[in-house]
């Protein structure tokens, strides 16, 4: 799914709890029970329909004369983290210096570990040997190794089998 898809998916769903929060107040107003108000809910929203225990969460808000509608601002990092420019930063980083841990990574760029995660992800990152790597490899790279493959396959067409029986070779660690 595209960011913009995700975007558009996230607003309607934003748009469908608001719905159903004023559907809640409603019926709530009726002085019909949370349980009741969820199944009522399940029938015309399906799986989009909100826990029965954030049901309970707005009848209390209600019931104490809250009317707004509108979540209220949470404590906590901001859920900004995840923003091109650390990602940039965050690749820059990584260039820097492949042997840099993700609690270093996470200071420096002040955000959580799961926002630091999401951002790896995007930027395709893993993990080898205390080294960050990129999954997929650049043009470069790719040139890079056909280069060492042409090496190797030119020094076996000259030296034989000899080649073969001086080369070492191990796993990923």
């Amino acid at each position: 799914m595209t960011a913009e898809g995700q975007s558009d998916k996230l607003a309607s769903d934003m748009e469908v709890h608001m719905k159903q929060r004023c559907v809640i107040e409603f019926l709530h107003a009726e002085k019909i029970a949370p349980s009741d108000i969820h199944h009522r809910l399940l029938s015309v929203y399906g799986d989009q329909t909100v826990d029965v225990n954030t049901v309970r969460q707005w009848v209390v808000c209600f019931s104490s004369g809250d009317r707004d509608m509108k979540d209220k601002p949470c404590s906590g990092r901001p859920c900004t983290a995840v923003t091109p420019r650390n990602e940039e930063h965050l690749d820059h980083l990584i260039c820097e210096n492949q042997r840099i841990m993700t609690r270093e990574l996470c200071m420096e760029l002040n955000i959580g570990f799961s926002a630091l995660e999401t951002m790896v992800a995007t930027l395709e990152y893993c993990k080898v040997c205390a080294r960050w790597v990129p999954q997929m490899l650049t043009q470069e790279h790719k040139e890079h190794r056909m280069q060492v493959c042409q090496d190797l396959l030119n020094q076996y067409e000259a030296e034989g089998d000899s080649f073969l029986d001086r080369i070492i070779t191990g796993d990923k660690t």
